[in-house]
């Protein structure tokens, strides 16, 4: 880094010193662990990519296969969706790659992947990860 003083004639270089980061490039090329939480009616891809040990704040990417079923639920931790591939139904809408959500702390919603193909995401729990199935019956959502 070269840093200019108040004339242009004084350069001096700073050295800089960066904190720790965690870095995943190609995040459609990481491999996933399987997983079939209470509100899907089949596997899901999911890597935990990042947990905070202070505040339980957990980051996920996730891939929904083609043709889920997902039920209505809720969390006790607020999180946020970042969409990287795919469409995604969420509540009564349809996103798709580079869209963002977000749902409050204890509010119910539905996200499922719409249309016929899989969807990849990027979801941030605000706290520790649960969840709560609200009904019985998992939902398909209609393609638009």
């Amino acid at each position: 880094m070269v840093e200019i003083g108040p004339s242009t004639d004084h350069v001096r270089a700073v050295t800089m010193e960066y904190g720790k980061a965690i870095i995943l490039d190609h995040l459609d090329s990481v491999e996933l662990d399987r997983s079939q939480p209470v509100i899907y009616d089949r596997e899901i891809g999911v890597r935990l990519l990042y947990e905070d040990p202070d505040s339980g704040a957990e980051h996920y990417l996730i891939h929904y296969p083609p043709g889920l079923h997902a039920r209505l639920h809720r969390h006790t931790a607020a999180h946020t969706i970042v969409v990287l591939e795919g469409r995604l139904a969420v509540n009564d809408e349809i996103i798709g790659p580079g869209a963002y959500c977000h749902f409050p702390a204890g509010e119910a919603m539905f996200h499922a992947p719409a249309g016929e193909g899989a969807c990849l995401f990027v979801t941030i729990f605000h706290g520790p990860f649960d969840v709560e199935a609200l009904g019985d019956r998992a939902i398909r959502p209609s393609s638009p």
